[in-house]
């Protein structure tokens, strides 16, 4: 890890795999119906085409991954490559951690009121459910829970009110 006082003590980072096939399906599909639009409205029809492959890899750059980070002071999350959309939580706030599994009903994104949101880029399986102070959840889908529940424990401040 580097030496610098903002650096992350743990680090996570998963491929939102499911977006990633759903957006090169749609990408495939969307290509073979402008290949057969008629000809008369070709440039039209690469337009189309181009706004198509922006509006897919805009998708991917903001939602293609899920990172998880524990910095001495913060519990910090975002999905994509530009770190946003991001979200962050001051480890002081956190109340207790539960190790839990997600159902697969409970599909992957960004799920759920703002009271009790699921983090998540898998259709189910282990999670981190943090509880804060102010009453809230967060859930926080990856496949090394305990890990991170530990990371995050050993960051608590010692003494709650």
């Amino acid at each position: 890890m580097p030496d610098t006082p903002d650096a992350p003590a743990y680090r996570h980072v998963q491929t939102y795999r499911m977006l990633w096939v759903v957006l090169l399906v749609t990408a495939g599909f969307g290509g073979v119906m402008l290949a057969e639009a008629p000809t008369g409205r070709s440039g039209a029809s690469w337009g189309g085409l181009l706004l198509m492959a922006a509006s897919l890899g805009g998708a991917l750059v903001c939602l293609g991954r899920l990172v998880i980070e524990v910095h001495a002071r913060e519990l910090r999350w975002h999905f994509g490559y530009i770190g946003w959309p991001g979200w962050s939580v001051p480890l002081a706030q956190v109340k207790r951690t539960e190790v839990i599994r997600t159902r697969f009903a409970w599909g992957s994104g960004i799920r759920g009121p703002l009271a009790h949101r699921l983090y998540n880029v898998r259709l189910g399986g282990p999670a981190l459910m943090v509880h804060l102070l102010d009453g809230r959840s967060v859930t926080l889908g990856t496949p090394e829970p305990q890990r991170l529940q530990d990371c995050i424990q050993a960051r608590l401040p010692a003494a709650r009110p």
